[in-house]
């Protein structure tokens, strides 16, 4: 089945990827990363991110290579602490549209009260810019169960 990032951050009028999401309420990064790092590859897309109720994994791709090669983890970070309640949800579509909605939050506001400082200075680096000059999007229809 290939592989579908559940928000994607474009470039204003054009279909140029600047940022990939996945965003899963009951899975490992470690069961995302290759495809996440595969797509990232494909569609030279400069950062991707891991989300879940627990961790932001923060991907780049450092475009070093011909392959995903050049794609590297730079850190795992604590996510918002308000995220927990979905730790014990199943509505992987509730999550998905959460995270959207604080991306869109983060473009204005690279600050939330309830993320740890280390995460709040990895995104202001690295996925702030991305957010400030893109437009983003749900990456497909969220369907509900």
């Amino acid at each position: 089945m290939p592989f579908n990032p559940d928000i994607v951050v474009t470039e204003p009028g054009s279909s140029r990827v600047l940022l990939i999401v996945e965003a899963k309420t009951n899975a490992s990064s470690s069961l995302s990363e290759p495809q996440l790092k595969r797509y990232m590859w494909e569609m030279s897309c400069p950062i991707g991110l891991f989300v879940s109720p627990r961790i932001i994994v923060l991907y780049r791709n450092w475009f070093t290579g011909y392959s995903d090669d050049s794609i590297k983890k730079l850190g795992e970070f604590a996510s918002p602490s308000s995220w927990s309640v979905f730790a014990r949800s199943k509505s992987g579509t509730e999550f998905e549209t959460r995270v959207q909605s604080w991306l869109e939050k983060l473009s204005k506001d690279a600050g939330e009260a309830d993320m740890p400082r280390e995460t709040t200075e990895a995104l202001r680096e690295f996925v702030v810019p991305s957010l400030m000059s893109g437009e983003i999007h749900a990456a497909g229809p969220r369907l509900t169960r």
